[in-house]
């Protein structure tokens, strides 16, 4: 196959990737889905997560993948000095902006299109962070992100991925299930296996990877569970506290980060 077909192929991907995701946030912002509490207290716990590992700077230059409707940005934004931020939906770039501005925030650059097709210059960005984004990916597409990525990055800057766990417990046992009752995964969603995209980085040219486990409870649940309890959510997130502090059970976690370094 040639590279110009091969690009006919991504392109074809995206495309549907695209008009999927359009239809999907049409209608989670008509249900005011992502303001659920569980929603709510997740992007506040995964954004505990992100700052843990990754040492946040004023002076720092961030770039978004697939930011959604801008939550992650609206909590990082006011810690460093500027985010770009990538989405492919054209429905969820518009509310990410209109989010923004309501904020106030004006260090946020929200860019519409593909993530591959970006004029990125080499070492533009201190940090590259995508929050449940690399799982949508074909294997090609994510060995080639992450090299251009690496490129991106200026040098001991952060790479921070965060997927679903394909050697998660409940992942393992309700996957299938949730997949053939839900109309949230596009057809390439796939979980991922952390070690394998591990060694993916470590070929992009990545250093100092580890993996760092997110959830067990907490990210599943709010898709499923629609409880306004703030009581409800901090007793869930409260198990998924107690659970990843046992060393031989963070593994089977529902969510995990890759972490490493330009």
């Amino acid at each position: 196959m040639t590279a110009a077909h091969d690009r006919a192929d991504v392109t074809a991907i995206i495309e549907q990737e695209r008009a999927h995701e359009n239809a999907w946030y049409t209608r989670a912002l008509r249900e005011r889905f992502f303001e659920r509490e569980g929603f709510r207290q997740l992007v506040a716990w995964n954004v505990a997560a992100f700052r843990r590992q990754v040492p946040l700077r004023a002076d720092m230059r961030v770039l978004s993948i697939g930011a959604g409707l801008g939550d992650y940005e609206l909590a990082i934004a006011p810690a460093v000095r500027h985010i770009t931020a990538v989405e492919l939906s054209e429905t969820a770039a518009d509310a990410a902006r209109t989010r923004l501005r309501a904020a106030a925030i004006t260090n946020v650059d929200v860019i519409t299109g593909p993530i591959d097709t970006q004029p990125f210059v080499a070492g533009q960005f201190d940090v590259v962070y995508a929050m449940g984004v690399f799982h949508h990916f074909l294997p090609d597409q994510r060995r080639a992100l992450l090299a251009q990525i690496h490129g991106w990055t200026t040098a001991g800057g952060w790479l921070y991925l965060r997927d679903p766990n394909a050697r998660g417990l409940l992942r393992m046992v309700l996957e299938g299930w949730f997949r053939r009752r839900s109309d949230v995964h596009a057809e390439q969603e796939t979980s991922l296996d952390p070690y394998a995209l591990r060694d993916e980085a470590a070929r992009a040219g990545f250093k100092d990877l580890r993996i760092d486990y997110i959830d067990v409870v907490g990210g599943p649940l709010p898709w499923l569970l629609r409880s306004e309890s703030p009581w409800l959510w901090r007793l869930v997130f409260g198990v998924d506290r107690a659970w990843l502090a046992i060393p031989g059970l963070r593994n089977a976690a529902s969510q995990f980060a890759l972490v490493g370094r330009r």
